[in-house]
């Protein structure tokens, strides 16, 4: 898999990872390096330090912003698919499992990955996990056609949803902390209530629905806004608690992943063919089209305090760009 590094805003990246006398935390970055396993997961330290990567090999922590391999967290996952971290910082959410087995998911304690609760609850793997906004629960989105709300402190499941036909690809709680937002392969978006209460169906896209990403709001002025990528070659643009579609654009390329910038201001979109679309949400107009990568990419993260975006491919590569018109620069 590849890993890109693209400047959006803030400082500059920071140097060193999670064991500070280790000398390769004075190197520069490299322009290229290849991983020897399919990234299929991704996430960045609260503390900008680390890189996690998820794949059939585990989980593997890396140093920001050289990518190096410092060590392996265990798991009991065949199949990593998504590593989410807490509000607090404090725990990592880990989900997989077994395809048309089972699946389930992993909260292990950070930095010193010890476990502290896992269960398998799904007759398939766990596609995506995330966070109630206070910690106390957690979402699951799985291939056997259901939603689950675990108890944060045991994984024990709380709440069943069965709203979706088929396989649910992605899931994420709402800032209001009991709103979820669902989606999946029978091409809907589900807007629930972490009590398992059904709220409302949001219908547009006409292909598999692969992500879904909440924009940041920092004064929580009108309905909250959320991001959607389809195999239908969209990006949507929704306020699912009022069940408004507000925009989309169809791009040439498949999207496979999303994040937003800390600002909200712009939304970047990896894509099959290799490229990063830049993506303004108040126009929906592609702000910048970066040729980032050589084959496609799988997962985006954004970095917490650079502002950099890491994004997962076949090898480790850093890209710049002006995040005011998304033109990349040279290195």
């Amino acid at each position: 898999m590849i890993l890109v590094v693209v400047m959006l805003d803030g400082p500059s990246a920071l140097a060193g990872d999670a064991l500070p006398t280790d000398d390769r935390a004075a190197q520069p970055a490299p322009r290229s390096q290849r991983v020897p396993f399919a990234v299929t997961a991704l996430a960045v330290s609260p503390d900008g330090r680390n890189v996690l990567t998820g794949s059939q090999h585990g989980i593997t922590v890396r140093s920001w912003p050289q990518f190096q391999e410092l060590r392996d967290l265990a798991t009991d996952l065949v199949h990593i698919h998504d590593l989410c971290f807490s509000p607090d910082g404090r725990r990592l959410l880990v989900s997989g499992g077994d395809p048309a087995r089972h699946g389930g998911v992993e909260i292990v304690a950070w930095p010193d990955g010890g476990r502290l609760a896992q269960v398998t609850s799904h007759d398939d793997v766990v596609y995506r996990g995330d966070w109630s906004p206070d910690g106390l629960r957690c979402a699951t989105a799985s291939g056997d056609g259901t939603c689950h709300i675990l108890d944060a402190s045991t994984a024990a499941r709380l709440v069943r949803y069965d709203g979706h036909s088929r396989a649910v690809l992605a899931v994420r709680y709402l800032p209001d902390g009991g709103t979820v937002v669902s989606a999946g392969v029978d091409q809907t978006l589900r807007v629930w209530t972490d009590e398992g209460v059904h709220l409302r169906t949001l219908d547009h896209h006409t292909a598999a629905v692969t992500g879904i990403a909440v924009r940041p709001s920092h004064d929580h002025s009108g309905p909250v806004m959320v991001a959607t990528i389809s195999d239908d070659r969209t990006v949507r643009l929704w306020q699912p608690t009022i069940g408004r579609l507000v925009r989309f654009v169809r791009l040439t390329s498949v999207p496979k992943a999303v994040a937003w910038s800390a600002r909200g201001d712009r939304f970047m979109v990896g894509c099959v063919d290799g490229r990063i679309r830049v993506i303004d949400p108040d126009t929906i107009a592609v702000a910048g089209d970066l040729d980032g990568l050589d084959d496609r990419i799988q997962e985006v993260a954004m970095h917490p305090i650079s502002g950099q975006m890491v994004v997962a491919g076949g090898s480790i590569r850093s890209v710049s760009f002006d995040d005011r018109v998304g033109n990349e620069t040279a290195p």
